[in-house]
This record gives C-alpha cells, sequence and structure tokens, in this order.
C-alpha cells in the first residue's frame, strides 16, 4: 500500500489529484495537506512513498478573522529542502500549473526543473508534472512517471 503527501492549496486541483490516485492505486493512503506549516509537521511525524508539491503554497492556515496567510511562491521547495535536511528518500514531485518554475531567481521549464532543484540543492525530485484541469495530458504524465519509479 503506497502512502502519497499531497501538498496543495487549491481544492478543486487537490481533489483531481486524490481522485487521480485512488483510480490509479485504489489502495492508497492520501493525506492532504495545504500550506507549509502543516506540511513541515506531517513530514517530521511520517514517512511517505510519494510526496506530490505543488511549488506554490501559503505559509499557514486559513483561519477566519486572523487574516490571510502569507503565499510562498517557492514553499514546496521549503517542503523539499526539509526532506533533505531529514535525510529522506521520499520520491518527491511537483505538480504546478505552471510551464516554468522559479529556482534561485531564474525560471526554467518544467522539464528541466527537477534537474536543476537537484544541481542547486542537492534534492532529488524525480519530476514535474504540468497539471491542467481542462487537458488530461497531467494524468497521463503522471501516470507514466509513477510506473517508472
Amino acid at each position: 500500500m503506497k502512502k502519497i503527501l499531497l501538498i496543495e492549496d487549491d481544492n478543486f486541483k487537490a481533489e483531481s489529484l486524490e481522485t487521480f490516485f485512488y483510480n490509479f492505486m485504489p489502495d492508497c493512503i492520501v493525506e492532504i495537506r495545504t500550506n507549509l506549516v502543516e506540511s513541515i509537521e506531517i513530514i517530521n511525524t511520517q514517512n511517505f512513498d510519494w510526496v506530490m508539491v505543488d511549488m506554490s503554497i501559503p505559509s499557514h492556515p486559513i483561519v477566519p478573522g486572523e487574516g490571510a496567510p502569507v503565499s510562498f511562491l517557492t514553499g514546496g521547495l521549503d517542503v523539499i529542502l526539509e526532506l533533505q535536511a531529514l535525510g529522506r528518500s521520499d520520491k518527491c514531485i511537483i505538480v504546478t500549473q505552471y510551464p516554468e518554475i522559479e529556482i534561485c531567481g531564474q525560471f526554467f521549464h518544467i522539464n528541466e526543473a527537477a534537474h536543476q532543484i537537484n544541481i542547486n540543492f542537492g534534492c532529488s525530485i524525480v519530476g514535474c508534472i504540468e497539471y491542467a484541469d481542462n487537458n488530461i495530458s497531467w494524468k497521463e504524465n503522471l501516470e507514466a512517471l509513477l510506473l517508472s519509479l
């Protein structure tokens, strides 16, 4: 049974990815976190087979009456760096709605992003998937990537 951490603050995208995983592996366990604080907390207490991370996530959960959390465009990278600092071997896959990812102030196409993160930070990213809710190619790309692991 595979255990998956899905870090995504967009409810529609999270539900779509969760549905994909339950269709792909009906006996999997999917944990969803929507922000950096909760993601770091669960990473420090549990191991996962796959960590699916969006690069842009808010700093904290939204709490009514307490103001909006700060949105980090590279918050997903903080999650990846935390896994590296813990010496973990969870397989990380970036899932983004954008064709480019900012790394160290430069933008890289998603086909290059995993390699650039590995070079710049020594992290092990197994791939990047461009998500588009109106196109099924992300499902095909994600399935192919997961089957290759």
